[in-house]
């Protein structure tokens, strides 16, 4: 290592500080995967130890969201793996379907993102409020029933018809991009 290589340690720190500003991004590619709001944090930060653990891998200069995004697919599918979970999952060929191949389009998320945006302000303003309780405060359909005074049932299903309303508006925001 010449002089003004950084420390391991020093290297570490970086990632670890990319980690922190694109947390967001590689959470919602977890999503992408796995549809458990709390599983996806979990596997979040497993992804944060991952790196943190094999920082000395990723070469600075590289796309750390490619790496990163790499990481969060092994991470989330070996989570996928070894839980029995009572919610069916992906298979494994579906989910490579779902990561770049040429690597992790910033350009891409960043449009993705901006489309989901677009769609929630499309919903009607207690669909809005639920997905917000659900997604953004990480509330579970027993907490959100209190919170509006519905029942825990009536919660769930006005989450699966936002959810529903939600892809299929995105399905449309993103064929259209995809047609122009």
């Amino acid at each position: 290592m010449n002089s003004s290589s950084p420390t391991p340690e020093a290297h570490t720190l970086h990632v670890q500080s990319l980690y922190v500003r694109h947390q967001r991004a590689i959470l919602a590619y977890v999503l992408s995967i796995e549809p458990s709001f709390s599983d996806a944090q979990d596997i979040v930060q497993e992804v944060f130890l991952t790196l943190s653990r094999k920082a000395h891998s990723w070469t600075q200069g590289t796309d750390f969201m490619a790496w990163a995004c790499t990481v969060a697919r092994y991470n989330t599918l070996h989570f996928q793996r070894t839980r029995s979970r009572r919610v069916a999952r992906l298979d494994d060929d579906v989910v490579e379907l779902l990561y770049p191949t040429g690597g992790f389009d910033e350009d891409s998320f960043k449009h993705r993102m901006a489309a989901l945006q677009g769609c929630m302000g499309k919903l009607a303003p207690r669909a809005y409020e639920l997905v917000m309780l659900r997604y953004h405060n990480d509330q579970m359909p027993e907490q959100i029933a209190v919170t509006v005074g519905w029942s825990v049932n009536a919660v769930r299903v006005a989450l699966s018809r936002s959810r529903q309303l939600l892809r299929e508006c995105l399905d449309r925001r993103l064929a259209v991009n995809e047609v122009s």
